[in-house]
Protein backbone atom coordinates (compact mmCIF):
# COMPACT_ATOMS: atom_id res chain seq x y z
CA UNK A 1 0.00 0.00 0.00
CA UNK A 2 1.95 2.89 -1.10
CA UNK A 3 0.33 6.57 -0.53
CA UNK A 4 1.27 9.69 -2.15
CA UNK A 5 2.69 12.20 0.45
CA UNK A 6 -0.19 14.22 0.58
CA UNK A 7 -2.39 11.16 0.98
CA UNK A 8 0.35 10.25 4.05
CA UNK A 9 0.06 13.67 5.77
CA UNK A 10 -3.67 13.24 5.55
CA UNK A 11 -4.00 10.38 7.28
CA UNK A 12 -1.40 11.17 9.79
CA UNK A 13 -3.50 14.34 10.64
CA UNK A 14 -6.49 11.84 11.15
CA UNK A 15 -4.85 9.45 13.10
CA UNK A 16 -3.80 12.58 15.42
CA UNK A 17 -7.44 13.88 15.58
CA UNK A 18 -8.30 16.16 13.46
CA UNK A 19 -11.54 16.20 11.37
CA UNK A 20 -11.51 15.08 7.80
CA UNK A 21 -12.12 18.70 6.50
CA UNK A 22 -8.82 20.15 8.79
CA UNK A 23 -7.11 17.11 7.96
CA UNK A 24 -7.78 17.52 3.97
CA UNK A 25 -7.13 21.33 4.49
CA UNK A 26 -4.01 20.45 6.05
CA UNK A 27 -2.46 17.89 3.39
CA UNK A 28 -3.18 19.87 -0.05
CA UNK A 29 -3.63 22.87 -1.15
CA UNK A 30 -6.74 24.08 -0.69
CA UNK A 31 -7.60 27.74 -1.47
CA UNK A 32 -8.93 30.04 0.63
CA UNK A 33 -12.15 30.56 -1.61
CA UNK A 34 -12.70 26.48 -1.71
CA UNK A 35 -16.43 25.75 -0.88
CA UNK A 36 -16.75 23.94 2.70
CA UNK A 37 -19.02 21.82 1.11
CA UNK A 38 -16.09 20.92 -1.44
CA UNK A 39 -13.78 20.01 1.10
CA UNK A 40 -15.95 18.02 2.65
CA UNK A 41 -17.16 15.97 -0.26
CA UNK A 42 -13.20 15.50 -1.65
CA UNK A 43 -12.18 14.41 2.45
CA UNK A 44 -14.86 11.91 2.66
CA UNK A 45 -13.75 10.40 -0.87
CA UNK A 46 -10.34 10.00 -0.03
CA UNK A 47 -11.23 8.64 3.52
CA UNK A 48 -13.52 5.89 1.42
CA UNK A 49 -10.08 4.85 -0.23
CA UNK A 50 -9.35 1.59 1.36
CA UNK A 51 -5.53 2.42 1.09
CA UNK A 52 -5.97 5.56 3.54
CA UNK A 53 -8.55 3.63 5.72
CA UNK A 54 -5.80 0.82 6.21
CA UNK A 55 -3.30 2.97 7.04
CA UNK A 56 -5.42 5.55 9.51
CA UNK A 57 -6.11 2.79 11.22
CA UNK A 58 -2.50 1.48 11.39
CA UNK A 59 -1.01 4.55 12.76
CA UNK A 60 -3.96 5.08 15.11
CA UNK A 61 -2.68 1.31 16.17
CA UNK A 62 0.74 2.93 16.45
CA UNK A 63 -0.47 6.32 19.01
CA UNK A 64 -2.66 3.47 21.24
CA UNK A 65 0.45 1.27 21.78
CA UNK A 66 2.74 4.35 22.50
CA UNK A 67 0.33 5.23 25.46
CA UNK A 68 1.59 5.88 28.45
CA UNK A 69 -1.63 4.25 30.34
CA UNK A 70 -3.88 1.97 28.48
CA UNK A 71 -7.59 0.33 29.43
CA UNK A 72 -5.98 -3.02 30.00
CA UNK A 73 -3.24 -1.08 33.02
CA UNK A 74 -6.06 -0.18 34.56
CA UNK A 75 -7.98 -3.58 34.69
CA UNK A 76 -4.93 -4.91 36.12
CA UNK A 77 -4.16 -2.37 38.66
CA UNK A 78 -7.76 -2.43 39.56
CA UNK A 79 -7.89 -6.32 39.71
CA UNK A 80 -4.54 -5.95 41.88
CA UNK A 81 -6.31 -4.37 44.71
CA UNK A 82 -9.65 -5.86 43.91
CA UNK A 83 -7.73 -8.90 45.62
CA UNK A 84 -6.21 -7.10 48.27
CA UNK A 85 -2.69 -7.37 46.52
CA UNK A 86 -0.46 -4.77 46.61
CA UNK A 87 -0.05 -2.28 49.80
CA UNK A 88 -2.50 -3.72 51.98
CA UNK A 89 -5.61 -1.70 50.32
CA UNK A 90 -8.54 -1.47 52.91
CA UNK A 91 -11.73 -2.92 52.01
CA UNK A 92 -13.82 -0.06 51.02
CA UNK A 93 -10.26 0.50 48.34
CA UNK A 94 -11.42 -3.18 47.58
CA UNK A 95 -14.60 -2.29 47.03
CA UNK A 96 -14.22 1.25 44.85
CA UNK A 97 -12.30 -1.21 42.67
CA UNK A 98 -14.83 -3.70 42.06
CA UNK A 99 -17.17 -1.23 41.01
CA UNK A 100 -14.70 0.55 38.58
CA UNK A 101 -13.94 -2.59 37.24
CA UNK A 102 -17.79 -3.35 36.91
CA UNK A 103 -18.33 -0.19 35.21
CA UNK A 104 -15.34 -0.63 33.04
CA UNK A 105 -16.96 -3.51 31.70
CA UNK A 106 -20.27 -2.36 31.48
CA UNK A 107 -21.82 -4.96 34.36
CA UNK A 108 -23.60 -2.11 36.07
CA UNK A 109 -27.17 -2.42 36.76
CA UNK A 110 -29.41 -0.11 34.52
CA UNK A 111 -29.21 3.65 35.32
CA UNK A 112 -32.11 5.38 35.46
CA UNK A 113 -32.06 9.09 34.41
CA UNK A 114 -34.52 11.76 34.99
CA UNK A 115 -35.15 14.41 32.31
CA UNK A 116 -36.82 17.40 33.40
CA UNK A 117 -36.94 19.43 30.28
CA UNK A 118 -38.90 19.22 27.19
CA UNK A 119 -38.58 17.28 24.08
CA UNK A 120 -38.28 18.98 20.95
CA UNK A 121 -39.99 17.32 17.79
CA UNK A 122 -38.32 18.37 14.71
CA UNK A 123 -39.26 18.72 11.09
CA UNK A 124 -36.90 17.17 8.55
CA UNK A 125 -35.82 20.62 7.84
CA UNK A 126 -35.47 21.89 11.56
CA UNK A 127 -33.41 18.29 11.62
CA UNK A 128 -30.97 19.29 9.06
CA UNK A 129 -30.83 22.87 10.71
CA UNK A 130 -30.09 21.64 14.30
CA UNK A 131 -27.70 19.29 12.89
CA UNK A 132 -25.38 21.70 10.42
CA UNK A 133 -25.12 23.59 13.69
CA UNK A 134 -23.92 20.88 15.90
CA UNK A 135 -21.81 19.20 13.16
CA UNK A 136 -20.95 22.06 10.81
CA UNK A 137 -19.33 21.35 7.15
CA UNK A 138 -17.76 18.09 8.95
CA UNK A 139 -20.55 15.77 8.05
CA UNK A 140 -19.57 12.73 6.12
Amino acid sequence: MTLTPKQEKFAQCIADGMSQSDAYRQAFDVRPTTKPESVQVSACRLMADPNVTLRVQFLKQQLSEKALWSREDSVRTLAEIARGQGESPKDSDRVAAVKALNSMHGWDAAQKIEHAGAIAVLGKEEYKQARKEMLGNDDC
